[in-house]
């Protein structure tokens, strides 16, 4: 897979590759993740239609200018819907194997060089705020994409292994924190990326606990994998309870190999319990992994949750050691 880096351009048009009389005329490059790669395309003085009107001066202090100006800075570097549905693609290519966590970092530098321009020499305040505006918007997107695609691998795997025993996944509650720490993995990786490049451009650290408490996304489960699986869960309640099944502090971080899962039923779950647990036991198997763990750790955790049961139906549940 390859990640099309900055002078590696799809150019539209006419190929203008080492020629740099023609490399002038360049007015715009954009940047987009499309077919399983990010590609720059290059358009140039040609391609584009001039719309002339007389020049107008607005003198500085004016009420006009300080309007502008206050505009301008809440303008955002980054085309949000665009963005809204490109990181979701890299992220979901990330989750099913088809790019690296590599590529994904090139993919995440690459949009940040594309909104602002690569970090110079004579960058200044404005680059350098310019830069930490980029970055958050970027940590929030990718961030909303990755806490997303790893919860579905969470239901993708909960669906798999009761339907293929015969029961509904709307009757569940189940939680696997390896997606947790495989996005959390991810997430990490984000903050390092965008640390190192605004020190690269002499701007601000993002502030990404700001980012996470205040985004955008807060009405289906924000930016944080425990965030996502609760509003999930609160989406699939079919009891009625509201917060039934939810996690009460979604800071708060599993023991690594904790696994629970609820299944709930009216008369359907009779002699299913080891066909269950066996098939539990099999995804480990398939993974390579041996879960030897704390019962303490995994009760933990678990009182975060807020279980609750029907007294009208019978009901099983499964809980795995945690590290």
């Amino acid at each position: 897979m390859v990640v099309a880096g900055v002078t590696n351009t799809n150019v539209t048009g006419t190929e203008v590759q080492n020629n740099a009389g023609v490399q002038k005329d360049i007015v715009l490059k954009t940047y987009s993740y499309k077919d399983g790669k990010g590609q720059e395309t290059t358009y140039h003085t040609k391609d584009m239609v001039e719309i002339s009107m007389e020049s107008y001066t607005i003198p500085m202090g004016c009420e006009t200018y300080e309007k502008l100006k206050y505009q301008m800075n809440k303008m955002p570097c980054l085309p949000h819907n665009k963005m809204f549905y490109e990181t979701y693609d890299v992220m979901k290519d990330f989750y099913d194997g088809k790019i690296s966590k590599e590529e994904v970092e090139n993919i995440f530098k690459e949009y940040c060089y594309h909104a602002i321009g690569e970090p110079s020499e004579s960058d200044g305040v404005y680059k350098q705020q310019r830069a930490t505006q980029a970055l958050s918007e970027l940590y929030e997107f990718f961030s909303r994409a990755n806490t997303r695609c790893a919860n579905d691998l969470n239901t993708q795997e909960a669906k798999k292994l009761l339907e293929g025993n015969g029961l509904g996944f709307s009757r569940s509650i189940y939680y696997n924190s390896d997606y947790y720490y495989r996005c959390e993995e991810m997430q990490e990786m984000f903050r390092t990326i965008a640390d190192e490049l605004a020190d690269t451009y002499g701007g601000e650290h993002v502030d990404f606990k700001y980012v996470e408490e205040n985004t955008k996304f807060t009405l289906d489960g924000g930016i944080t994998f425990n965030g996502v699986w609760n509003y999930r869960v609160w989406a699939s309640d079919h009891k009625g309870y509201g917060s039934a099944g939810k996690i009460k502090d979604v800071n708060a971080v599993p023991p690594r190999g904790f696994l629970y899962c609820s299944i709930s039923g009216y008369g359907t779950l009779e002699g299913k319990a080891s066909k269950i647990r066996a098939d539990l036991e099999k995804m480990d198997q398939d993974r390579n992994i041996r879960r030897e763990g704390s019962y303490e750790k995994a009760a933990g955790f678990l009182s975060q949750f807020d279980i609750r049961h029907e007294y009208r139906g019978d009901y099983l549940e499964f809980l795995r050691m945690a590290e």
